[in-house]
């Protein structure tokens, strides 16, 4: 069952855990057969990456997807590492005895913004790949926290955007990559968070809860003209833009279930991709934009499935293995990290290899059942 808003993120507080507008706004097309195909057949091989005593968790690909970087417990506290895309190689970026997560790498690979509590609250920084330059971005004696890079747009330079609490509620705030011009972008008294560039940076879209449940809202890029895409009886959130900026796919309990929809960009046409027993979340697009990964909670756990734009073609890619696994699509839409543990062991790093290389081998030499873990 999804928790309110409120409660949601004091869980993730508490687990130090992270869920443009165009003309001529149309439905995504009718299922791509290639990759319906290709979705209905295939059976990724899964690789385990980390084999620690720890949990390891948050794995994000860096832009040309030779490396992940990740949060791990294995030296003693929160530490950001990051290690070579098979898992060789990994290093422990931060050294610090303070609490460090949240990495994401900038669009060109060479930085991270993450957040520790280095200061004695929760802060901005950013440094170098190698872990070199560690610098406190935020300065603020509130608590900021999850931090995303814009896009890299040729007529706008960078900017990082971040919640924080400094005016007295989570508002979204964005700064300069070197912490200059901190701009407040939302001035209401609910919780914002959520929060994501359009592709071309000219909008954010962004979760509310004003009217005391979590709705989907946007806004110009400069905080300007904030509008609800939806308005329902239920609460709708974990929204995320289409590679081409015309589509928002999101999760909503409207119908009663959690359950995987996308809409146009202006909030309109929302169509039901997913009709399940199970609870859908955390919807992440191919970088092809033609399916969506996401993930499914039952009873015996969650899992991971990917489904085409029509919703015709649904498979499940794992075994049940946790509530933590979410996915994240390598840069040339090949692989799917995600987290997993094995029955009460610690939470580990897996990669799924849906159609690339490692697949192509497995299914040149004949049928393959991949188990997990």
């Amino acid at each position: 069952m999804k928790m309110n808003k409120k409660a949601v993120f004091l869980f993730f507080m508490m687990n130090l855990m992270g869920c443009g507008m165009h003309q001529g706004l149309t439905e995504p097309s009718t299922a791509d057969p290639i990759i319906s195909e290709r979705i209905s057949q295939t059976t990724p091989a899964i690789v385990r990456l980390t084999r620690t005593e720890t949990d390891e968790e948050n794995p994000v690909w860096s832009p040309d997807g030779t490396r992940l970087a990740f949060e791990s417990k294995r030296d003693g506290n929160k530490e950001i590492y990051a290690m070579d895309a098979d898992g060789e190689h990994t290093r422990n970026l931060t050294r610090n005895p303070a609490e460090d997560d949240d990495p994401i790498w900038s669009p060109d690979g060479q930085r991270l913004v993450f957040v520790s509590n280095r200061d004695g609250n929760k802060e901005i920084y950013v440094m170098d790949s190698d872990g070199s330059h560690q610098t406190n971005l935020s300065r603020n004696g509130a608590n900021d926290r999850w931090p995303v890079w814009s896009p890299p747009v040729s007529n706008g330079g960078l900017k990082i955007m971040f919640i924080s609490d400094r005016s007295g509620s989570w508002d979204l705030f964005s700064m300069n990559p070197d912490g200059s011009e901190q701009r407040r972008l939302t001035t209401t008294a609910a919780v914002e968070d959520n929060q994501k560039w359009s592709p071309d940076m000219q909008y954010v879209v962004f979760v509310s809860d004003p009217s005391g449940h979590n709705e989907i809202y946007i806004m110009d890029g400069d905080g300007s003209t904030p509008r609800a895409l939806t308005q329902s009886a239920g609460e709708s959130t974990c929204p995320n833009w289409s590679p081409d900026g015309k589509h928002l796919a999101f999760v909503s309990n409207r119908t009663g279930n959690w359950e995987l929809y996308v809409m146009n960009a202006d909030g309109s046409r929302p169509r039901q991709l997913t009709r399940t027993p199970e609870e859908e979340d955390s919807p992440r697009w191919s970088p092809d934009g033609k399916m969506i990964a996401f993930v499914s909670k039952g009873e015996g756990g969650a899992y991971l499935s990917v489904v085409d734009l029509a919703g015709r073609i649904q498979k499940r890619m794992t075994d049940a293995v946790s509530e933590k696994e979410v996915p994240s699509w390598s840069p040339d839409g090949s692989r799917i990290s995600f987290i997993g543990k094995d029955s009460e062991g610690p939470w580990q790093i897996f990669v799924m290899d849906l159609w690339g290389t490692q697949q192509a081998r497995h299914e040149a030499a004949g049928p393959f059942v991949a188990p997990f873990p």
